[in-house]
């Protein structure tokens, strides 16, 4: 009996113990978790940003908010770079004014978009599943496998969510990469879509896809293989630009630099915008001004000219070109 009591406390100490236990489960927040009560990054989590994405520390306050947003829909980790954003320079800034210099897209692995495809159709109560996928020749003709060597023209990815079909066809001129090889003097195909080229193309057609199924979380957002040739296209402008620069100031090409020759030669001072349009008017005046000048200079050839007819002038000359000689003579 006096044993009973004593074996009461060991049954609450050991159900106490059990929550003491569990406690410490769960894995203790960092300095850098995105946390419940925030709604923007804060300092540490931007530093951080930072040093994984050197770009996105010149990123404006408005696209880190959009970014933050988006990773807190789709539930990725952007420290672990499941998905993150990346600028691109915006060509249509030389142009318009009104164009960003930059241009912000938030992408992320394939298997993000598999993991929040997944997720989304979950809560619904629904799940994903695939049709096989379809690889298409230059001909049209479908292929289960793709065993060619050549590139595929095309890839049809097929998912099915609840009862709806959602296809997506993406096609290799669309989305396959080109860099520029000086050795070989042409543009070429990226390396790892030529290793990999049917694989590469499936990614892009299954992204979309999943975009289509899930559009409330994956909209906005892109897998590394469908903006490889954004990124391309960015190098080849960048590289295009240089060029063009290096030709104009060889001189091969007209560029601004013949204007401001002109009008340095003409003595105007150097002015921009709209005064630029009307000193490039007022040239013709200038040079007017510069052929009264000249008139000046012509002055005395005129005298000349007139001089010429009257006979003094020349008798002169000659007297003296001739007393030189008959004094030497007399001597």
């Amino acid at each position: 009996m006096t044993d009973e009591p004593s074996a009461e406390p060991a049954v609450v100490e050991g159900e106490l113990a059990e929550p003491t236990a569990t406690a410490p489960q769960p894995v203790p927040a960092s300095a850098i978790t995105l946390r419940a009560d925030q709604d923007e990054f804060d300092h540490k989590q931007l530093s951080t940003l930072a040093l994984i994405s050197p770009g996105l520390a010149a990123a404006p306050r408005g696209h880190l908010a959009m970014f933050f947003h988006y990773c807190v829909r789709t539930g990725l980790d952007p420290f672990a770079r499941q998905i993150y954003m990346i600028g691109r320079t915006n060509w249509k800034a030389a142009d318009n004014p009104d164009e960003p210099e930059k241009t912000w897209t938030i992408q992320t692995g394939i298997d993000g978009f598999r993991t929040v495809a997944h997720r989304a159709a979950a809560k619904a109560g629904e799940s994903i599943s695939y049709e096989d996928t379809v690889y298409y020749d230059s001909e049209g003709n479908a292929h289960d496998v793709w065993l060619s060597k050549a590139y595929p023209a095309a890839v049809k990815v097929t998912v099915l969510r609840g009862t709806s079909r959602f296809p997506m066809i993406a096609r290799w001129d669309e989305f396959a990469p080109t860099y520029y090889d000086r050795k070989q003097s042409a543009y070429v195909v990226a390396k790892m879509w030529q290793q990999m080229p049917a694989h590469m193309l499936r990614k892009c057609a299954e992204a979309g896809s999943l975009r289509m199924a899930a559009p409330q979380d994956l909209s906005g957002v892109y897998v590394d293989e469908e903006m490889e040739r954004a990124d391309a296209e960015a190098v080849v402008r960048e590289a295009q630009e240089a060029t063009r620069r290096l030709r104009v100031a060889a001189g091969l090409e007209a560029g601004d630099s013949t204007g401001g020759t002109s009008s340095g030669e003409s003595g105007g001072d150097p002015e921009t915008g709209e005064r630029n349009t009307s000193a490039a008017m007022a040239e013709p005046k200038k040079r007017s001004r510069a052929a009264k000048n000249p008139a000046k200079t012509t002055a005395p050839e005129q005298d000349t000219a007139t001089r010429a007819d009257e006979p003094p002038t020349p008798a002169k000359r000659a007297p003296r070109k001739r007393t030189a000689p008959a004094r030497r003579t007399a001597s």
